[in-house]
């Protein structure tokens, strides 16, 4: 049975740090803190490249992240724009030069392509 992943706040994230700051090692402060040595890792990390502005807190992204999903988001909204104008072209293609079969009226135009041969 998969345990949910638990969530850390910013200030035992910090309190993590200033530990490691008085001279504790890894292991002791994992220990201490009960979070597994390669998450500590994680944090130092992120903490000797950010500094102060390192653990923004939960659904706060930073803001070169923002821009990159929001670029994202963009180029696919022009995709399926695209894509919706195609379809609406092709649907007014199919009403004007095949209408429907119902009643006496039936399309008769043929293909323009030639019919393909079965394989020997």
């Amino acid at each position: 049975m998969l345990m949910p992943r638990r969530q850390y706040d910013r200030e035992v994230k910090l309190a993590a740090m200033r530990q490691l700051e008085l001279g504790r090692t890894s292991a002791e402060v994992a220990r201490m803190f009960e979070v597994s040595p390669k998450l500590l890792e994680k944090w130092k990390a992120d903490w000797r490249a950010r500094g102060e502005l390192a653990f923004p807190g939960n659904g706060v992204r930073t803001q070169a992240v923002q821009s990159n999903r929001e670029a994202e988001l963009e180029r696919m909204i022009g995709q399926q724009a695209m894509e919706i104008e195609f379809l609406k072209k092709a649907l007014r293609h199919f009403k004007e030069h095949h209408p429907p079969a119902t009643g006496g009226s039936v399309c008769t135009k043929k293909s323009s392509k030639p019919a393909k041969r079965g394989r020997r």
